[in-house]
């Protein structure tokens, strides 16, 4: 009796391990990285406008590029910028986020980060923001709480979520 109660719990321990093991490879560490032509792609795709904002920001160091999509009413729209190296898209996000946290009443936000990878998301009264640095590049998408759904597809849709 006492060798079949053994059994049972080294059974459990080993599909507890199983599963647990499961969880974890679930979870993401690393996120491929996009560039413009794949962002361009996803936002026509989605129905967006798509325009190139370089010029505007001439005075940004180590910026390469900056597209935004937007949808036709305005009220979603998502900025991807592409840096010279990991360390100023890393610096652009702090600076992106610390604005974020100073600027809205947030209901909620979420902030996590993998091998190459940073997340934050902002949850206001009225709106919701992403935004996402992998290696040298960064991702902003922001949107009304009415329309949340539409700019998390999109972002899941190029695998900045």
């Amino acid at each position: 009796m006492r060798f079949r109660g053994a059994f049972i719990c080294v059974y459990l321990f080993a599909v507890l391990i199983a599963v647990g093991c499961g969880v974890v490879s679930q979870i993401e560490f690393r996120k491929n990285v996009i560039d413009n032509q794949k962002f361009i792609s996803a936002a026509e795709s989605a129905g967006f406008d798509v325009k190139d904002d370089t010029a505007e920001y001439t005075g940004v160091h180590g910026l390469i590029s900056a597209l935004r999509a937007s949808s036709s009413d305005g009220r979603m729209v998502c900025q991807f910028y592409v840096f010279d190296d990991t360390y100023t898209a890393d610096n652009e996000f702090d600076i992106f986020r610390k604005t974020l946290e100073d600027t809205y009443v947030s209901s909620a936000n979420v902030n996590y980060s993998g091998d190459n990878f940073l997340i934050y998301k902002l949850t206001g009264r009225k709106d919701y923001h992403h935004l996402c640095a992998v290696d040298n590049t960064l991702l902003y998408g922001r949107t009304g709480n009415e329309n949340v759904e539409t700019v998390r597809e999109f972002i899941m849709g190029v695998g900045y979520n």
